[in-house]
C-alpha cells in the first residue's frame, strides 16, 4: 500500500507537471514560451520610442520579447525605455557605449531566446497583426525567412508610398502568398532586390545561428551582409503581401544625410564580397554583385556633399584595396559613368574626371 501511494499519479499526469515544473523560473512565476524576439538598436530616439514601443505592446502574438539595445543615448531614451520595462516585463534592456546600430543588434542576437527574429528600427512601428501573422506563416510553411511588404511614411502620418516585393521582382519570378522560393529563383535580383534592410524580413533564429549571420560593424548599410547572408543560406524564403510594417521618411535619418559617414559603403561593399567569397559563389554571382555595386554606390553619390571633398575624404580614409575598387568601378570605359554623368552636374563631374 505504501508503494502505491507514493506513485498516485498516472504517468501523463506526471509528465504535465514535469512540463509545468520546467517553466518555472527562480522566483516561482511562470515562463513563457518566447515565440518571436524583436530587436531594436536605439540611439538619441525620445522623439519616436514610445511609438515603436506600444506598436509591439499591442502586437496580437504575446509570447514576444522585445530587446532594446541602448547605444549610449544622450537624450531621455533609456528613460523612455525604463518606464515601459517597469509596466511590462517582455521590455529587456541592454546598455552599451555608442557603438552604432549593427554593433547593436549584434548584441540583442546574443541576448535573444525567440524562435524567431524580427528587427524594428525605433523610429518605425509595426502593425498590431505583424507578429502574429509572419509566426504563423513562418510555421505553417516551414519557412527559414519571410519577406514582407512595408509603408513609407511621412513625418506628418501620411502614406508617401508601399514598398510591394512581388511588384518589384516580377520581371525575375512572379512570388506568390502560399509558396516558398530560394535565392536561386530570383538570382539576378538576390542582392538587394528584396530591400537590403533587416527590418522587412522574419527570420527562423536557428538560420542565424547555424550560419553565424551578423551585421557589419560600420556606420552605413551594416545590415546589408547580414540581409544577404541570410538569403543565400535559406533554402525556404516565404512571401507575405500584407503591408506589416511603418517605414518612417525622415528628412535628417542617417541614410538621408549628407556626411562622411557615407563613405563607409566601402566597408559594407567589402563584407559583402567577403561573404560571397566565403560562400563559394563569386564566380556565379559576379554580374550580381557587379550590378549591386552598381545600384549601392550610384544611390550613395547623390548624398554626397561635393565631389571635392569626396576626393579628401577618400584618399583620407580608404583603403588601398577600397581605392583601386573605386578606380575599377569608375573608370571611363565602366558602365557606371552614363549614371553618374546623370548624377552629376557639369562641374562637379569635370573635378571627378581629375580625380579618377
Amino acid at each position: 500500500m505504501k508503494n502505491s501511494k507514493k506513485n498516485f499519479l498516472p504517468p501523463i499526469s506526471k509528465l504535465f507537471l514535469l512540463r509545468f515544473l520546467s517553466k518555472i523560473d527562480k522566483n516561482g512565476d511562470h515562463v513563457m514560451h518566447t515565440k518571436v524576439s524583436v530587436i531594436l538598436p536605439i540611439y538619441n530616439q525620445e522623439k519616436y520610442l514610445a511609438k515603436a514601443l506600444t506598436s509591439l505592446q499591442n502586437q496580437t502574438l504575446k509570447e514576444a520579447e522585445f530587446i532594446c539595445v541602448n547605444d549610449g543615448s544622450k537624450d531621455n531614451s533609456l528613460t523612455i525605455l525604463n518606464d515601459y520595462a517597469a509596466k511590462d516585463s517582455r521590455v529587456k534592456i541592454i546598455n552599451q557605449k555608442n557603438q552604432g546600430a549593427g554593433c547593436a543588434r549584434n548584441n540583442g542576437l546574443k541576448a535573444a531566446k525567440g524562435e524567431y527574429i524580427a528587427f524594428l528600427d525605433p523610429d518605425d512601428w509595426f502593425e498590431p497583426d505583424a507578429l502574429e501573422t509572419l509566426y504563423n506563416k513562418s510555421k505553417r510553411q516551414n519557412c527559414d525567412m519571410v519577406v514582407f511588404n512595408f509603408n513609407k511614411v511621412g513625418e506628418n502620418g501620411n502614406i508617401l508610398g508601399r514598398y510591394n516585393l512581388h511588384n518589384r521582382l516580377q520581371r525575375f519570378y512572379d512570388i506568390k502568398e502560399d509558396e516558398n522560393f530560394n535565392w536561386r529563383d530570383i538570382k539576378p535580383r538576390i542582392l538587394g532586390g528584396m530591400h537590403p534592410a533587416s527590418w522587412n524580413k522574419f527570420y527562423k533564429h536557428e538560420l542565424i545561428k547555424k550560419h553565424r549571420l551578423h551585421f557589419a560593424n560600420c556606420s552605413l548599410a551594416e545590415d546589408n551582409v547580414f540581409v544577404f547572408g541570410a538569403s543565400l543560406n535559406a533554402g525556404k524564403i516565404g512571401y507575405s503581401d500584407k503591408c506589416l510594417y511603418n517605414y518612417l521618411i525622415r528628412q535628417n535619418s542617417a541614410i538621408r544625410s549628407k556626411s562622411d559617414k557615407n563613405f563607409c559603403l566601402f566597408r559594407s561593399i567589402d563584407c559583402v564580397k567577403k561573404l560571397i567569397n566565403n560562400l563559394g559563389l563569386a564566380e556565379e554571382l559576379k554580374n550580381e554583385f557587379d550590378g549591386y555595386i552598381l545600384r549601392f554606390v550610384s544611390y550613395h553619390i547623390k548624398q554626397i556633399v561635393s565631389v571635392s571633398k569626396f576626393k579628401q575624404i577618400c584618399q583620407k580614409k580608404l583603403s588601398p584595396l577600397q581605392n583601386q575598387m573605386l578606380n575599377e568601378r569608375y573608370n571611363a570605359n565602366s558602365k557606371l559613368m552614363p549614371i553618374i554623368e546623370a548624377l552629376l552636374a557639369k562641374k562637379i563631374k569635370t573635378e571627378f574626371q581629375k580625380f579618377i
